[in-house]
């Protein structure tokens, strides 16, 4: 929306349905991005919320696309499906995390002041998962697992 020279959009944070359409129902101004926590074991109500704004062209920021703590981050690499996933595209399980959330449309920010890291996260642009792998990793937020992540 504009108003003179000036034009508006609405960016979120951490806003659930709820929020993003009581955001929007008066009119005042679009909602440009929404930065959401989004990786596979999210709570249902954020796979929502990305649904949602995929749904009505609002750009998500994902952040914790490794899932959060640190703790939580070095399961990933226990989880089989991912470290299967990662040997079959001889890259690791961070950046098949990385790979997936981009491929579902998301914008990442994964944070690192180290080189190397960056290096290896740019490098998720040039990989690319089938529709069987996405459908894996998908499948990882009904996984017993998940508590673990939350």
């Amino acid at each position: 929306m504009s108003q003179g020279d000036l034009a508006f959009t609405i960016r979120g944070s951490v806003c659930g349905m709820t929020e993003l359409q009581n955001l929007t129902k008066d009119g005042t101004a679009p909602i440009a991005v929404n930065q959401i926590m989004y990786n596979p074991w999210v709570e249902d109500w954020l796979h929502d919320t990305f649904d949602y704004c995929q749904k009505n062209g609002i750009t998500v920021m994902a952040w914790a696309s490794l899932s959060g703590t640190m703790m939580q981050t070095e399961l990933n690499l226990k989880v089989e499906t991912l470290k299967k996933i990662a040997e079959s595209h001889d890259t690791s399980v961070f950046q098949i995390l990385l790979r997936w959330a981009v491929q579902k449309g998301a914008a990442i920010i994964p944070g690192t002041g180290n080189p190397k890291h960056m290096t290896e996260n740019l490098s998720v642009y040039s990989l690319k998962l089938s529709v069987e792998e996405m459908e894996e990793i998908d499948a990882l937020r009904y996984d017993d697992m998940k508590k673990e992540f939350m």
